[in-house]
């Protein structure tokens, strides 16, 4: 795993972040790579990121998954960063529950293609993104998309790119682009990924 996790870290350019997906994995494995450097962790629901939050109060933990409103109270004490902001409602319902420093978050664009997938219509961005600015206990950082799994990366990747372009005349914070995951990352970073989001590459199929 290790091995695994530094080969990684050696191919990332320097200003590219890696979060570790945690969310199959064992908290040994979780404590074995953070006494080895690894701080930023990321889980899919919100239960599990409250948990390991409490547990490994030292490192930063990234709500990845979707998110139904009843649970917006977790991301919003204990998430360092929420990746996958969509809907409005629930971004109201994790504001409520930010108690100091704005919460960093990306807003998850629909880049796949796939109409059944979770995301911001690249069409509707600019609305969404006007909404999203009212609430102020949260901080737009930048934008989220994940390919298709049979479709063309680099075509899906080169799109998140285009809307974060498009955006940051209007929100020049906005510069984080997060995309790529263990069968994609390598696309993703040639593609200016600023954060990618691995589990199964460092800690093996589960």
């Amino acid at each position: 795993m290790i091995s695994r996790w530094k080969g990684i870290l050696n191919t990332l350019p320097e200003q590219t972040q890696l979060i570790a997906v945690s969310k199959y994995t064992h908290d040994a494995n979780i404590e074995t790579l953070a006494q080895a450097g690894q701080v930023d962790f990321g889980e899919s629901k919100p239960q599990n990121l409250r948990d390991r939050a409490q547990k490994f109060p030292d490192l930063q933990w990234h709500m990845i998954g979707p998110l139904q409103k009843n649970k917006a109270k977790y991301v919003g004490k204990y998430a360092h960063m929420w990746h996958s902001c969509c809907d409005i409602e629930a971004a109201q319902a994790v504001a409520k529950h930010v108690a100091s420093a704005p919460l960093p978050t990306l807003v998850q664009v629909n880049i796949s293609g796939e109409s059944k997938k979770q995301g911001v219509q690249p069409d509707e961005l600019p609305l969404f993104l006007e909404q999203l600015s009212h609430i102020k206990e949260l901080q737009l950082t930048g934008l989220m998309g994940m390919a298709a799994k049979d479709g063309d990366a680099h075509v899906a990747f080169k799109l998140l790119h285009r809307c974060r372009a498009d955006i940051l005349r209007n929100y020049p914070a906005a510069t984080a682009l997060c995309m790529g995951m263990s069968n994609d990352w390598r696309i993703a970073i040639e593609e200016g990924a600023t954060m990618i989001r691995i589990g199964s590459e460092i800690f093996g199929q589960t």
